[in-house]
């Protein structure tokens, strides 16, 4: 009778026990950090990655500072954020002056970045091109990192800088992070970058922090796989749409299509029937809110960017 009631006592403290965890690790993943981080904060320790992993949702590193400038600890903490299972991205803050050096940028970037990187972020907030557009240099910075992998490719900056020197190009990216202390964004933002004074335990410092505003956590931290170059081609997914211009700048029917004179693909906007072989010159290429992707044709006139319709 004694045993009964001490194993029954210890059950419900069990259950207690349960429930409070349970309370405190939702309350935890509510709560959970965005935080970027840079040499600012100082060279991570093992000790320091193993509580942040309690305390965020995923981080984004800062690998370099232009071209000429690696950040010294980008190698360091990313590291340590394999080994004790930390999701990450890393960025690269735009030093570039021209198209010409945002695609070679793009690919230091790329060639310095640790490829358990779940995503790639083009910090531009910054101008320092002096030949040729902002917009073109940020639309070469682009196109180099989508030929090199198939990962994520986020756009990050503040809501007035965002739209005066990136413009449209920013469209193309997989999504944007904005950042604006006073209010939330009025231009379109998946990843809120909300402060510079939050306090992040794990590293006793404050940093900036964000939050998600259209796609969850998980969206950021899924699964990629790398571009064919530097992976196995058999485990290469193919994305659904192209996401960037060929070098030629025209695509190929697979089969009938029709070519239409506004974004919205409906039937009362078809100019003209596109047969299979039919070739079709193109200046850029746009990603909708929905996650579709389409081309502007060198007429102004749209055709989709799917893969199952068209060939580059």
């Amino acid at each position: 009778m004694i045993k009964r009631k001490i194993a029954y006592c210890l059950a419900t403290l069990g259950v207690s026990i349960g429930i409070i965890g349970a309370a405190t690790t939702n309350s935890k993943a509510a709560s959970s950090a965005i935080p970027d981080v840079s040499e600012w904060q100082g060279k991570m320790t093992s000790l320091q990655a193993q509580n942040l992993k309690n305390q965020v949702s995923f981080v984004i590193n800062r690998r370099q500072y232009g071209s000429s400038y690696v950040d010294k600890y980008a190698t360091n903490n990313t590291a340590l954020y394999v080994k004790y299972g930390i999701p990450f991205g890393e960025y690269d803050y735009a030093m570039f002056t021209s198209p010409a050096s945002a695609k070679t940028e793009a690919k230091n970037f790329y060639n310095r970045s640790n490829k358990s990187a779940k995503f790639y972020v083009l910090d531009y907030e910054q101008n320092n091109v002096t030949s040729g557009s902002s917009k073109a240099a940020v639309l070469a910075w682009y196109n180099e990192m989508r030929s090199l992998t198939n990962k994520k490719l986020v756009f990050y900056s503040y809501q007035s800088f965002a739209t005066q020197y990136a413009g449209s190009a920013r469209n193309n990216f997989d999504a944007q992070w904005i950042a604006n202390y006073s209010a939330k964004p009025t231009i379109a933002t998946d990843l809120w970058q909300y402060t510079n004074k939050y306090y992040l335990a794990a590293l006793g410092k404050y940093v900036d922090n964000s939050k998600v505003v259209t796609h969850p956590a998980s969206w950021w931290t899924g699964t990629s796989i790398a571009s064919t170059a530097l992976a196995d081609t058999s485990a290469v997914t193919t994305p659904k749409y192209y996401h960037a211009l060929n070098a030629a700048k025209q695509v190929t029917v697979n089969k009938k299509i029709y070519l239409y004179d506004s974004k919205t693909f409906s039937k009362a906007n078809r100019v003209k029937t596109l047969s299979a072989g039919d070739s079709v010159s193109i200046q850029s290429v746009t990603k909708r809110s929905t996650g579709s992707y389409y081309f502007t044709t060198t007429t102004g006139q749209y055709i989709t960017a799917n893969r199952s319709y068209v060939n580059e």
